[in-house]
């Protein structure tokens, strides 16, 4: 099924493109190397921060600046359906080294570092031989720096890594962009005049679940030109690659560590919050301009790198290598993804799950309007936002999306409701479905012993008029 955050780019549009140690499982046998060659592959990771899917040339979007990363899309292969495990950076972030879900490793909050205990891809790879380094955003911890080889701030150059690098050595290395993530005081004005060639505030898509206002534009003009920055230092990155004879025995991954800095999109468990780019170039085995519209998990990327190091996954793992997606061979696709939020200044737990189809939402404080970050909450968009609803021009299922207690549970159906606003969570017709994944869910927490109740067992859960769930409050408390 093709999904799509944004009722107003083309389905058609989407589906084009342009162009050895106790860290692995006991008895746990290697998978199949990835590749024949004597030298394991090099692994790069460009990491955005703050990106929704449908904001890169290559996903359908024609209003972006994007020439890099859709060229990189044109030569590997796109994940229409990538997710991150939650929508907020660190977790998100944690999770990938250590291929497993952040409550289940002491991460689900916003700054959390990694803990020295837990095991990460970096151990292995270094027992092969890789010299491992990152730069820029970390959001893991000091600790977790010193299991690298080399750390470069925002002022080292990406040259600095490659001339470190020894001769003869694999790399693993992640960069972790500051862009397009919004600056302290909330806004991009750090961003005007710094692109060449800035987007039209005039033709930038907005998402349905904004008002669309010559204002609203205007922010999402800047986050588009913040991306553009990104994508010039993608394209210097994969020049280096290119220069130094890198480029044919490297993996290069792109995606973005959680959704666009917007109301209903990061630190919410929608598709905007959750649904990012995913782009992997693997030369000579990923096919050239390959689509796939397969549920896959950032928890994914870890095992996948592990087994083309010719390495088993971690201990634990709750990832599968997609070695056998990016090389067309058969496989078992996966059937649901699983996704959180937790503490990220404000405290609004939820647990989502994704089917083919489907998205299923529960929201343990209900009682609670819909809560932005509090550096949202002062960022322009809300401010747009406000001023709509108080001159009376909010849209309706604006104003009932934004600023009523929410739901419960949250059904929706993405094939005809990409943006989710129909609540399907009474409707008998899908009740086989909601039932199916609820169930499923409760066994994810269960198995990955997350620290919030499991729902489908609470009787209340059964009935189509009101699902309610433990932990609510006496009272609604109103928004800040």
């Amino acid at each position: 099924m093709k999904t799509n955050l944004f009722a107003s780019i083309p389905t058609a549009a989407l589906t084009g493109v342009l162009g050895a140690s106790l860290l692995f499982a006991p008895g746990c046998k290697a998978q199949p190397t990835a590749t024949k060659s004597a030298a394991p592959p090099n692994i790069l990771v460009l990491v955005a921060d703050d990106q929704s899917r449908d904001y890169l040339g290559c996903y359908g979007n024609r209003s972006m600046h994007t020439p890099n990363l859709d060229a990189l899309a044109a030569e590997g292969m796109r994940f229409n359906r990538g997710y991150v495990t939650a929508s907020q950076c660190s977790p998100s972030r944690s999770s990938i080294f250590a291929g497993r879900t952040s409550h289940a490793i002491g991460t689900s909050r916003l700054h959390a570092d990694l803990p020295v205990e837990v095991p990460t891809i970096v151990e292995p790879l270094k027992s092969k031989g890789y010299f491992t380094g990152m730069y820029r955003k970390n959001h893991l911890g000091d600790e977790f720096l010193k299991r690298l080889d080399f750390y470069g701030n925002t002022k080292e150059s990406f040259t600095t890594f490659f001339d470190r690098l020894p001769q003869g050595r694999p790399f693993f290395l992640w960069v972790g962009f500051l862009d397009p993530h919004r600056n302290g005081a909330a806004n991009y004005d750090h961003i005007k005049g710094k692109v060449a060639n800035p987007h039209d505030p005039a033709k930038v898509l907005v998402p349905p679940f904004l008002p669309d206002t010559p204002a609203m534009r205007e922010d999402i003009a800047l986050h588009c030109d913040a991306i553009s920055r990104m994508d010039g230092e993608c394209g210097n990155i994969l020049k280096l690659l290119r220069e130094r004879g890198l480029a044919d025995n490297t993996i290069v991954v792109f995606f973005g560590d959680n959704g666009m800095p917007y109301p209903r999109a990061k630190a919410t468990c929608y598709e905007a919050g959750i649904n990012v780019p995913l782009i992997i170039r693997w030369p000579g085995k990923a096919k050239p301009g390959s689509v796939t519209d397969e549920l896959v998990s950032t928890l994914d990327l870890s095992a996948t790198w592990l087994e083309a190091a010719g390495l088993p996954p971690l201990r634990l793992t709750e990832g599968r290598s997609l070695v056998k997606l990016l090389t067309g061979q058969p496989h078992e696709p996966r059937k649901y993804i699983f996704a959180e939020r937790n503490w990220h200044d404000t405290w609004d737990p939820t647990r989502a799950i994704v089917s083919d189809r489907y998205s299923l939402i529960c929201n343990y404080r209900p009682e609670v309007s819909y809560r932005g970050t509090l550096d949202h909450e002062s960022a322009p968009p809300w401010g747009i936002m406000d001023a709509e609803r108080q001159a009376g021009r909010l849209r309706p299922e604006l104003e009932s999306l934004f600023h009523s207690p929410r739901p419960p549970v949250e059904f929706y159906d993405l094939q005809n409701d990409p943006n989710q606003f129909k609540n399907l969570a009474a409707d008998a017709a899908v009740a086989a479905e909601r039932e199916a994944m609820l169930l499923a869910l409760d066994q994810w927490m269960r198995d990955s012993n997350d620290f919030l109740p499991p729902p489908a067992t609470f009787p209340q859960i059964k009935s189509a008029e009101k699902i309610t769930l433990p932990g609510q409050l006496d009272g609604p408390l109103p928004r800040r």
